[in-house]
């Protein structure tokens, strides 16, 4: 869009940064309204998925891992454990 400039230069250069700021807004509220599945086609949403996907089997793992050794480590002390 061709402006016509007012003859004055302080008008032009605040209607220009008018103009950038409001540009600079639109692009700002677009990204914040954009949801995950559509921001860059949803490849990285994809991408994400799959790390959350990744970290809550070695999360389960972890858990379940933790679990066995406590019991192993209280039920494994022979000390305690007297034969007759």
């Amino acid at each position: 869009m061709i402006e016509i400039g007012s003859g004055n230069w302080i008008v032009d250069n605040l209607n220009s940064a008018l103009g950038t700021w409001n540009g600079k807004l639109a692009e700002i509220w677009q990204l914040l309204s954009t949801t995950p599945e559509e921001f860059k086609g949803g490849g990285v949403w994809t991408v994400i998925e799959g790390i959350n996907g990744a970290l809550q089997a070695i999360g389960c793992a972890l858990l379940v891992l933790f679990f066995v050794m406590g019991i192993v480590k209280t039920c494994s002390s022979f000390t305690d454990v007297k034969l007759f």
